[in-house]
């Protein structure tokens, strides 16, 4: 059977003039999620029960140039669309798979990241001869997953021109059974990649294991005399310089640097994120020169890059390609004032960087390894499972 799939991203409607699911004006499907964009763990996943055939239609903002997936999967078509392009270029989309030959076809908003069988979600709908079948969580809410028959144009054009909300005519619904997250803020990313670290979800972490729960991506860097605390997340090529701590489930993802003395409890770092020396960052998201608190429910600006800042592209980074990985997480206009910015040297003033001087920073961070033969290269004290405050 030809069965074809539509993915969106964007599209979120408003609620009270603010627009959810994005951080910092960044899609958050277009964010990682240890290691690997939530848009590309969906792609994995279709691909995973032989759906390869994937057009992605993406109101991403500037965020992710949609070329970058199309590398990944040959199969892969990308539409850039905006606004309301977006449900036009769907409808549009949907009507030549069908003129090419598609039996069934998908119709998913990323939006929400669902983990579902989609093998019995099709049988369902073959069951049910059901023009349209909707995917609905425990409470019967719609979770924008949606499969089509090619023959049902009216049926498509009646859901895409909705946005998804209405369907011209009612089947039963396909309950899903397995993890659901609605990603519509900062917290959700981050229960999203902590889920990942506890193995409550199918999100495995994209780095090795070196010690119980730590998992470290290729290329990352660790300081001898910095301490990760079990589970955690180290992504490729991130630095964490001396004296600084990463605990309590904190993920940091690809390209990031904690500078010295800085801890990093119960938080996520976005890539390319640079923290200063000497911080205590907690329950936070930060990103894009900004913060979301995820207990106060707020998010801020930060303009002092003493504080948080983007990290800049070194020689040996750009000979690794992370020119690329960079185009793809950062808006154009902050690409733009970012290529002509100078590299600074950053100023250390944690505890025992006013002790060591220039010389701690100057010391050689440990190389991830890229197996786990290699893992006794680190330091024996590097994760440590402890008791850490009142709990």
């Amino acid at each position: 059977m030809d069965i074809r799939a539509i993915l969106l991203i964007g599209g979120a409607t408003s609620v009270e003039g603010l627009t959810s699911e994005s951080i910092g004006g960044v899609p958050i499907a277009c964010l990682d999620a240890l290691g690997l964009t939530v848009a590309e763990r969906v792609l994995r996943r279709l691909c995973h029960f032989g759906i390869h055939h994937t057009t992605l239609i993406g109101d991403t903002g500037g965020a992710i140039p949609l070329s970058h997936l199309a590398e990944l999967h040959h199969r892969l078509h990308t539409v850039p669309a905006s606004g309301d392009q977006l449900w036009e270029t769907a409808e549009e989309v949907f009507q030549q798979h069908a003129a090419d030959g598609a039996e069934l076809i998908l119709a998913l908003r990323v939006g929400p990241y669902v983990e579902l069988d989609y093998e019995e979600m099709i049988q369902h709908h073959l069951d049910h001869h059901c023009p349209v079948s909707m995917a609905v969580d425990a409470q019967n809410s719609s979770l924008e997953i949606f499969v089509l028959d090619a023959s049902g144009r009216l049926d498509a054009r009646e859901l895409f021109q909705s946005h998804l909300q209405r369907r011209r005519r009612e089947c039963e619904p396909f309950q899903v059974k397995g993890y659901v997250n609605r990603l519509q803020k900062a917290a959700d990313l981050r229960r999203l990649s902590v889920d990942g670290l506890l193995a409550r979800n199918a999100i495995h972490p994209e780095g090795t294991e070196i010690k119980p729960g730590v998992f470290v991506g290729r290329g990352a860097r660790i300081h001898r005399k910095a301490r990760v605390v079990a589970p955690a997340f180290i992504g490729a090529r991130s630095k964490v310089h001396a004296s600084a701590l990463i605990t309590r489930g904190s993920v940091i993802e690809q390209h990031s640097e904690v500078d010295c003395g800085t801890v990093v409890e119960n938080s996520t770092l976005l890539p390319f994120t640079r923290l200063g020396a000497g911080l205590d960052v907690m329950h936070s998201v930060v990103g894009f020169r900004r913060l979301a608190h995820l207990v106060r429910n707020v998010e801020v600006e930060i303009s002092d890059k003493k504080i948080v800042d983007l990290v800049p592209l070194s020689p040996v980074s750009r000979l690794a390609g992370s020119t690329a990985a960079l185009f793809a997480f950062l808006p154009k206009q902050i690409c733009r004032g970012f290529s002509a910015a100078s590299h600074r040297q950053s100023s250390a003033t944690g505890p025992e960087c006013l002790e060591a001087g220039k010389s701690v920073l100057n010391t050689p961070a440990l190389e991830s390894p890229a197996s786990g033969a290699e893992s006794s290269e680190f330091p024996s004290t590097l994760a440590v499972v402890r008791r850490y405050g009142d709990h």
